[in-house]
């Protein structure tokens, strides 16, 4: 039972921090300010923040990120499918061990192959700034994110999808 205890955090640690990294690299969070989705025109996240990005740049920022989307989709479609079916396995009457942590373990390959596809598209970016915007990406603490604090953050009181744990 702790091993399922352990392999259910794991699997969850996974996915928040998935969620978090791909949330800030594709524009998701916003700032509050009404721009809407993305942070503005083209591109958002950190690189919006850099005021002397050439059309250029931006321009294939914005190319590199359609395909990056592209490509993330059909993970991404696989992994809420995988996601469903795992809580579908928690709902039995009498849940799988086995089938579900099958499932936990595809879902963790998918996550690794997620934030493995963010990774190599932050890269991509990189690669087209000039070390001046470099440094100041640096500056602005690119990279370093806020991490998980003292805990998982808001739950379901520590119990399983269904309330079975």
């Amino acid at each position: 039972m702790n091993l399922t205890k352990t392999i259910v955090a794991a699997a969850l640690l996974i996915f928040s921090t998935s969620m978090a990294v791909a949330g800030a690299g594709m524009g998701w969070a916003g700032d509050g300010r009404g721009r809407g989705p993305g942070m503005g025109p083209g591109f958002g996240g950190p690189y919006a923040a850099i005021p002397d990005l050439t059309p250029e740049q931006t321009q294939k920022m914005e190319e590199l990120r359609k395909k990056h989307w592209a490509e993330m989709a059909p993970l991404q479609n696989q992994r809420l499918a995988k996601r469903s079916e795992l809580r579908a396995l928690w709902a039995e009457p009498n849940p799988d061990q086995e089938k579900i942590l099958l499932k936990q373990r595809e879902l963790a390959e998918l996550d690794l192959r997620l934030r493995e596809k963010m990774t190599q598209h932050r890269f991509e970016i990189h690669s087209l700034l000039t070390p001046e915007q470099r440094e100041r990406l640096s500056a602005m603490g690119y990279g370093m994110g806020r991490g998980m604090g003292g805990g998982m953050g808001p739950g379901r009181g520590g119990r399983m999808h269904g309330g079975r744990w």
